[in-house]
């Protein structure tokens, strides 16, 4: 019995050789296992703590985006078939199954921040083709934890897109260093899907034709082919390579209509903007990766030939190439069409290109030297002066948060809790940089003790891995607080619409909406709102946001003739008073539109649809502008009375009087579908003074009508007192209208 039950001798060794292994395999991977545990902590904290998305119209987008393909498996928003724009509107829409827009939205917050902190999985496979495990952890974890690791929190697809750059580009080098067909294919087909995880990443396919590029000219055929060139073959070179860069952007610019507008009018910005993008990120990571990882793609003295090494450095030049020329393309281009902007943004995919390149010359201890003071001189000037110098104000501190450059993070928020002026950050910014360059350097003298110079590159991995988690940590702050911030917005309890109405369709209808936010954030914790339109056009996107047409009675319909209605809405968010349905008022709700404070009305409407009065040209703080206000009760005015508020009570400057009208009579819809004022049949005339308030009552017509308010003598708060005012608007009179059947 003994001889059955004891196993054989090979056998038991087998099984410990295989343990053996297996405890190998968990102590390798526990390092990093234990890196993106630790950020994963710190981005979820981070998450947990940012209440409300704010980054609108992105956010916003998505969320409509995702939430179409949850409920009907097609990309939509606000109803309108729309392209998905990302696999990441795929990832997220299974959350959006959870009944409770807070738990999705929790939900979404935390898978963001486990997938963006994968990075540092593919960062570190990459370092590993080059270095040991030490070098790879810190290139892992710098990658894992630059100020843009915050968008983590944020719904957007960056959190999918630096990632899956990372795992592309360590695909791509992968394939150059081994050459066989399955990994060449993984990393052709991962590139040429990049367009479809974020449009940025449709620069990975160009990345590996630049990286094959120059592995093709750093081959040994190629550089022993070219000691033998003459003069004469070189300029030929020259000739060709130039030749072909004009070709390949002719026909760039024939497709690409950003590109031939930036390339043949605005050249300068291309330069200037981009640095701006590169001086960001370098502020970012602590400046001395960019330094360290441009050094690194160049040859140091005395250096044994290594094939990874070189495919490496061909596939990283290709990367910072293609990213570079994006994203100097498209801030060149914003800023002809949109607003000049540093767009960092769109260059923060070569991050892990940079640490492994740092990893590599902190372990190997060798560096080009005349590279690195060129590379050095480089960033110096990005950090000490371009950036200085950009847009807005130096590194952006006129803000809280710039959210297209997290890099500058840091800054803004030393000077928000270290009161530091500019001055200080690039004195700050000098010092770091001479040190770092100390602690790269400091191996060249200390040959002979290696250990003291093993130290001082340990203890530049843990500055720089330190500095880029508290560049984080600050654009997480700064995002938070500006989430904070936007609560009052709207106002809790946030999902106050779904609370009644239980999900049946509902419309929102503004009028007069100079800071959309509220409406955003209203649209964003209510998925019942699946329209959103203003009277006057002042709502805009995400989506279709036309005004609807109107019938003499009222009638609402969104459609080209008034005998097909279209959608027919459950209930509806008015902006009450200049927005008033025909309905049964079943809540309301008080929200703010910068220092104004007003108020929701939530109706269940008649069916069909029907205002019974709306008013346009008044401001959400009450004021008229340029043009005059108008008000049109489309609901009959039998007995009524109309009560006119004209009023300066708001203003003190010194102004002469106003004379005003308030003009009544009916009501017809022209040809464009618009309410309008037919003839005068009653009017009133007064004058308005400074703190002044009159108030008018007029009989209503007997059938509907119109009443428009006339201010003869507009003003401009900024031009009238300079010194206390920044209101540049052109005013006439805070007015508001209100029907009764009675006159109280």
């Amino acid at each position: 019995m003994s001889d059955v039950a004891t196993p054989p001798l090979h056998r038991t060794e087998e099984q410990s050789a295989g343990a053996a292994a297996l405890v190998d395999r968990v102590s390798a991977a526990l390092p990093l296992a234990s890196v993106y545990v630790v950020l994963c902590s710190v981005y979820a904290f981070e998450a947990w703590k940012r209440v409300t998305p704010w980054l609108f119209t992105d956010e916003l987008e998505l969320t409509q985006l995702s939430r179409s393909i949850a409920a009907t498996g097609r990309a939509a928003r606000r109803g309108q078939a729309h392209s998905p724009d990302s696999i990441y509107t795929y990832l997220i829409a299974p959350l959006w199954l959870i009944h409770e827009v807070g738990t999705a939205y929790a939900g979404i917050k935390y898978l963001d921040v486990f997938v963006m902190a994968s990075v540092v999985f593919p960062t570190y496979f990459l370092a590993r083709l080059l270095v040991g495990r030490k070098a790879a952890l810190f290139a892992a974890a710098g990658a894992g934890a630059i100020p843009s690791v915050a968008y983590s929190s944020y719904i957007v697809e960056e959190t999918v897109a630096y990632p899956y750059a990372a795992l592309c580009l360590f695909l791509i080098v992968k394939a150059l260093v081994v050459r066989r067909r399955g990994w060449t294919a993984a990393a052709v087909l991962a590139t040429l899907l990049g367009a479809a995880v974020r449009g940025e990443l449709v620069m990975l396919p160009v990345a590996l034709v630049f990286a094959l590029m120059f592995v093709a000219w750093s081959s040994d055929r190629a550089r022993a082919r070219r000691r033998s060139w003459s003069l004469g073959d070189w300029i030929g070179a020259l000739t060709l390579a130039f030749g072909a860069i004009f070709l390949v952007s002719g026909i760039a610019s024939h497709h690409v209509w950003e590109w031939q507008v930036v390339t043949r009018a605005y050249k300068h910005r291309l330069i200037v903007e981009g640095n701006w993008a590169a001086g960001s990120l370098a502020i970012g990571i602590g400046m001395i990766p960019l330094v360290a990882g441009l050094a690194s793609l160049v040859r140091a003295p005395g250096e044994e030939p290594d094939r990874a090494l070189r495919m490496f450095r061909c596939a990283a030049l290709g990367g910072l190439v293609a990213f570079g020329l994006y994203t100097a393309i498209k801030a060149a281009y914003l800023s002809t069409v949109f607003a000049t902007r540093v767009e960092e943004r769109n260059l923060i995919y070569v991050a892990p290109l940079l640490f492994v390149g740092t990893a590599v010359v902190l372990e190997r201890r060798r560096v080009n030297l005349a590279a690195l003071v060129a590379a050095a001189a480089y960033v110096a000037y990005l950090a000490g002066y371009a950036v200085y110098h950009a847009v807005g104000s130096p590194y952006e501190m006129g803000v809280r948060l710039y959210s297209d450059a997290l890099g500058f993070a840091i800054a803004q928020q030393a000077n928000l809790q270290l009161f530091w002026t500019p001055s200080t950050v690039r004195l700050v910014l000098v010092l770091v940089l001479a040190g770092g360059l100390a602690a790269l350097l400091a191996p060249r003298f200390l040959r002979d003790r290696t250990g003291l110079a093993g130290a001082i590159s340990a203890a530049l991995a843990v500055a720089i891995v330190a500095w880029n988690l508290t560049g984080e940590i600050a654009a997480a702050a700064g995002t938070n607080q500006y989430a904070s911030r936007e609560v009052p917005a709207l106002g809790r309890p946030f999902s106050w619409v779904d609370d009644v109405t239980g999900g049946r369709p509902t419309l929102y209808l503004g009028q007069g909406v100079s800071d959309q936010t509220s409406e955003w954030l209203l649209e964003f914790w209510n998925r019942s709102i699946t329209g959103v339109s203003s009277l006057d056009g002042t709502i805009k996107g995400p989506g279709p946001a036309g005004g609807p047409n109107i019938t003499a009675d009222g009638t609402v319909y969104w459609s080209g003739a008034p005998t097909d209605l279209g959608l027919q809405y459950d209930y509806a968010v008015e902006d009450y008073p200049c927005v008033d349905f025909a309905g049964t008022e079943v809540a309301d709700h008080v929200y703010r539109t910068g220092d104004t404070v007003k108020s929701w009305r939530l109706i269940r409407l008649t069916q069909p649809n029907r205002l019974l009065a709306e008013c346009t040209g008044i401001s959400p703080d009450g004021w008229t502008g340029p043009g005059e206000s108008n008000y049109f009760r489309f609901g009959g005015g039998r007995g009524g009375w109309l009560r006119v508020v004209v009023s300066r009570r708001d203003w003190g400057g010194p102004t002469p009087p106003s004379p005003y009208q308030v003009l009544v009579g009916p009501l017809q819809i022209n040809s464009n579908q618009e309410p309008q004022l037919i003839h005068v049949t009653a009017e009133r005339n007064g004058s308005i003074a400074s703190t002044k308030t009159q108030v008018v009552w007029l009989r209503a017509p007997a059938d509907r009508f119109a009443a428009r308010v006339v201010v003869d003598s507009k003003f401009v708060p900024c031009q009238v007192e300079p010194q206390v005012s920044s209101d540049c608007r052109a005013l006439g009179a805070e007015v508001s209208y209100r029907f009764f059947a009675r006159r109280p």
